[in-house]
C-alpha cells in the first residue's frame, strides 16, 4: 500500500531511475541531467530578414541503428546536459562552444518538460552568429559527438524536424525574431 505523496521505485541505475506515484503513475526520472537546447543563426545575407539556422546531426542513444554501415544521425540544435553547478545558461554556452566552435552570449527562448513521463526540463536559448567566426570545436571525446557533424539549413528546415526541441524552437524564434 503506498503512502500518500510516496513514490516507489521501479527500476534505477546510475543515471536514470522509473518510479511509480501513489496513484500509479509512472515516469523517468534522470538524475540531475536537464538539458539545454540551442539555436545557431545567421542571415543569409548582412542586411536580409532570411536565416539559417545550425542543425547538429548527431546519432540518439537509444536508437542508434545503422544506415549503410554507419550509425543514422538526427537532426537537432546543439543540445547537451547541465553539469552539476551549472545555471542552465552557461550549460547552453559551454555546449555551443564544445560542439560548433562558437563562443557567444546566449538569449532565453524559454523552456519546456521533454516528456508526459519524465521530469527532464529543456531549456531552450539562441545566439546570433552572423558575424562570428568559430574556432575548432573542442568535442567532449565521446564516439557520438566525434561522429556528429554540423550543417546550415534554411530557418524553414526546423519546422520539418521531427525532435520536439526543433519544432518549439522554430515557432518561438519566429515569434521573437518577428518572421512572417
Amino acid at each position: 500500500m503506498f503512502i500518500m505523496n510516496q513514490e516507489r521505485i521501479i527500476f534505477g541505475s546510475d543515471w536514470v531511475t522509473v518510479k511509480e506515484t501513489a496513484r500509479g503513475f509512472q515516469y523517468l526520472e534522470r538524475k540531475g541531467k536537464d538539458s539545454v537546447a540551442v539555436f545557431l543563426l545567421r542571415r543569409k545575407k548582412l542586411n536580409s530578414q532570411a536565416y539559417e539556422v545550425m542543425i547538429r546531426q548527431q546519432p540518439l542513444c537509444i536508437d542508434n541503428h545503422e544506415l549503410h554501415g554507419k550509425l543514422k544521425l538526427y537532426p537537432c540544435p546543439i543540445t547537451g546536459g547541465i553539469d552539476q553547478g551549472e545555471t542552465p545558461e552557461q550549460a547552453a554556452i559551454r555546449e555551443v562552444e564544445e560542439e560548433s566552435g562558437f563562443s557567444v552570449q546566449v538569449l532565453p527562448l524559454g523552456r519546456y518538460i521533454v516528456g508526459t513521463q519524465t521530469n527532464e526540463i529543456c531549456y531552450l536559448y539562441y545566439a546570433d552568429v552572423t558575424k562570428l567566426e568559430p574556432e575548432e570545436a573542442k568535442q567532449d571525446g565521446t564516439y557520438f559527438e566525434l561522429i556528429s557533424k554540423n550543417e546550415w539549413h534554411d530557418f524553414e528546415y526546423l519546422s520539418q524536424c521531427d525532435y520536439s526541441a526543433c519544432q518549439i524552437g522554430y515557432f518561438r524564434l519566429k515569434n521573437v525574431l518577428d518572421l512572417d
